[in-house]
């Protein structure tokens, strides 16, 4: 899976919770920043979790402060698919 195609999947993911325009969902907005509270983020981290299939440890989570971050942390964890 390509770091675009996880970025696609974690802003639709992001997007069923928060309805967040175009401009305030970047790779280097602060998450706070566009809105999402640490409810919204509760929500969306496992959403991400059942997503990808994942599990994301609580350290990592806690270090996701932009979509950025959420992408790098994902990328980490997927799977490399040959």
């Amino acid at each position: 899976m390509t770091r675009d195609e996880i970025q696609r999947q974690l802003i639709d993911i992001i997007r069923k919770e928060k309805d967040i325009p175009d401009e305030k969902l970047s790779l280097e907005t602060p998450l706070a920043d566009a809105g999402i509270d640490s409810l919204d983020a509760l929500t969306i981290l496992f959403a991400i979790e059942e997503q990808f299939h994942i599990s994301i440890p609580d350290d990592k989570a806690r270090a996701m402060r932009t979509l950025g971050d959420m992408v790098d942390v994902v990328q980490q964890l997927v799977p490399a698919v040959e």
